[in-house]
């Protein structure tokens, strides 16, 4: 398998084991365990990173996005969280990690999106409600009163966010695709 593959699938698998990690802690009311796991991801990632400061740059990016969006979510009624708050109001650690982890896929496994910013678009308004969706499915977080109204909202903020991530991700610097270890 060659590096970039090889690199790509385990980009993906950190990816997905860190969000498992903090959806399932804060659905089974361990936020902070979830927060703690799905952190080692995000740290693994930076470790095999070729350039860990311009991913370090990237993921900050992208949690001061999630950070805005997450929070009009949850002060529109789109959204509520379960556990770890640490103030009121504001998106709880366990899902700010989750856009510091998907950050970490838009030059790695999600590569192949850089530059199709109407493709990002859909696919973001698409897989970002799905994704939320999932993680309300497990017990980690509630729709509003009118669930797909929510899932609109998610699905249209995913749209915008989705292009914005790859256009940063483009500007921070190009990455060879693969981590130090291939």
């Amino acid at each position: 398998m060659p590096g970039q593959l090889r690199t790509k699938a385990l980009n993906f698998v950190l990816y997905q084991s860190g969000w498992l990690c903090c959806v399932l802690g804060a659905a089974n009311g361990r936020p902070w365990l979830g927060a703690g796991l799905g952190l080692l991801p995000v740290l693994a990632h930076l470790w095999l990173a070729r350039r860990r400061g311009e991913e370090a740059s990237l993921m900050l990016g992208a949690l001061a996005l999630g950070i805005v969006v997450d929070t009009l979510h949850m002060r529109m009624g789109t959204l509520s969280f379960q556990g770890g708050l640490l103030v009121s109001g504001f998106p709880p650690p366990w899902l700010l990690l989750l856009w510091l982890q998907f950050a970490a896929t838009l030059r790695y496994c999600l590569s192949w999106l850089l530059g199709r910013y109407v493709l990002g678009a859909v696919l973001g308004a698409v897989a970002g409600a799905a994704a939320y969706w999932a993680g309300v499915r497990l017990g980690a977080a509630s729709f509003g009163a009118d669930t797909a109204q929510s899932l609109l909202r998610i699905g249209v903020s995913w749209g915008g966010c989705l292009p914005l991530l790859l256009l940063i991700a483009e500007r921070r610097g190009e990455e060879d695709g693969t981590y130090r270890l291939f």
